[in-house]
């Protein structure tokens, strides 16, 4: 068991590249890093007052029949006054921008990418350096980039070894909590990040660093993919847990207790899914016979959450290309991670939920996740039903950005999936 859960972690390690954070922002690098920030593409233009007409809204619930919403300027206007321009949505289907709840975002071409196929915000679960984060901020008409810091790891820890974590940025059993988390957020971090694993932080310390973090009335996460680290994630009363167990079936009481705390969990079911079914890795992972670590675990255990009325968020754990062999690609993992959410037992409604007005609600992200008045005007049209086939989210027709079209939509989205299978 304990090889297999070893195999698996190096397995996310490759991908998740970007983990390893620095805990301050280092300018003298920014030079260095220009290549890295600059669009492939280029905005429509700013934002006018545009009208959508005859296109069916979803509410977050089912879809009604056909309306006009206005566009206006960055936001979902309330009339239709002074608007520019008319688009015939011929009866498609509009949804919120979707919301990655775990990705990680190396470069400007990974924010294009997820905004071509309709994903408008990006949480990322983790920091490298934040002057390039911050650099990845408040770009008109691509994903909203929103970043934990530098994440709390212990030392000795898996993390800290496969990430050669320096020892200023790793966490102690003497470390200031209240100054950990204060230059987290001092250097821009949205919300505050805590890595329970074997040799991690202490239950104490990781119950200190979500209550230092509750002082600021901020909010955190916790990587926790093992039982014992759920346990302690659960105990340290943290927002959201990243990842559910795989080397345990969760007992309906856990879930029960999870959701009295008014904790929220990303499952991740698509990089469990990708790392047990990867050809090279799946050799390293079945050495042996006796580990009970396998998919089936993954889903049994979000079946358990979400029976259990835990709120659930879609998050991909995308990293894009890491080598020429290694891809795990931004935008289409978190389609995938709909189809994961709806073949645990999720109605497509509840999966849609999951990718827009559940995070926006997890997050604070009070002016996106639904369609109304007053929203950001972040908005996806589908070709196609998403309630009928939660796949249908694939059919993309045009993804707005705070207002501004996205002209770069993946519009062989569909075919490409179906010759590779997915």
């Amino acid at each position: 068991m304990m090889k297999a859960r070893a195999a698996f972690l190096v397995f996310v390690a490759l991908l998740q590249h970007s983990e390893a954070c620095v805990q301050h922002a280092r300018g003298s690098e920014a030079h260095h890093d220009a290549p890295m920030f600059m669009r492939r593409s280029h905005p429509a233009g700013p934002p006018s007052k545009i009208a959508l007409t005859n296109v069916r809204v979803f509410n977050g619930y089912r879809i009604g029949t056909p309306e006009t919403i206005v566009i206006d300027g960055d936001v979902i206007g309330k009339n239709l006054s002074l608007v520019r321009d008319a688009i015939d949505a011929k009866g498609r289907i509009l949804i919120p921008g979707l919301i990655d709840s775990h990705v990680h975002i190396p470069d400007m071409a990974g924010l294009e990418e997820l905004t071509s196929y309709g994903v408008t915000t990006a949480l990322s679960m983790s920091c490298r350096n934040y002057t390039r984060c911050h650099a990845l901020r408040g770009h008109d008409g691509l994903a909203s980039f929103f970043s934990a810091g530098v994440p709390a790891t212990g030392p000795g820890s898996s993390h800290a070894r496969t990430f050669s974590v320096p020892p200023e940025q790793l966490i102690y059993s003497t470390s200031d909590p209240t100054a950990v988390v204060g230059c987290a957020f001092g250097n821009g971090s949205d919300w505050y990040k805590v890595t329970a694993e074997t040799n991690g932080p202490s239950q104490d310390m990781q119950t200190r660093l979500v209550a230092a973090a509750h002082a600021l009335g901020k909010k955190t996460a916790t990587h926790a993919s093992a039982a014992a680290s759920w346990a302690q994630a659960i105990a340290s009363l943290t927002d959201n847990i990243q990842h559910v167990p795989s080397d345990h079936n969760m007992s309906a009481a856990t879930a029960a207790h999870i959701r009295r705390n008014g904790q929220t969990v990303t499952p991740t079911m698509e990089i469990f899914r990708a790392a047990f079914a990867n050809p090279d890795v799946i050799r390293i992972l079945r050495g042996t016979n006796d580990t009970n670590e396998t998919y089936a675990t993954i889903v049994q255990n979000v079946r358990i959450l979400r029976c259990a009325g835990v709120a659930l968020l879609a998050g991909s754990d995308a990293v894009g290309r890491f080598t020429a062999n290694l891809t795990f690609p931004f935008g289409v993992t978190l389609h995938n991670e709909l189809e994961n959410l709806v073949r645990v037992g999720m109605t497509p409604a509840e999966a849609l939920r999951a990718a827009t007005s559940v995070p926006a609600k997890t997050w604070g992200l009070t002016d996106r996740g639904v369609i109304a008045p007053g929203k950001r005007a972040d908005l996806v049209l589908l070709d196609a039903d998403p309630l009928l086939d939660i796949s249908n989210t694939r059919r993309i027709a045009r993804v707005w950005v705070g207002g501004i079209q996205y002209l770069n939509v993946a519009a062989s989205f569909v075919e490409r999936s179906l010759a590779a299978g997915e």
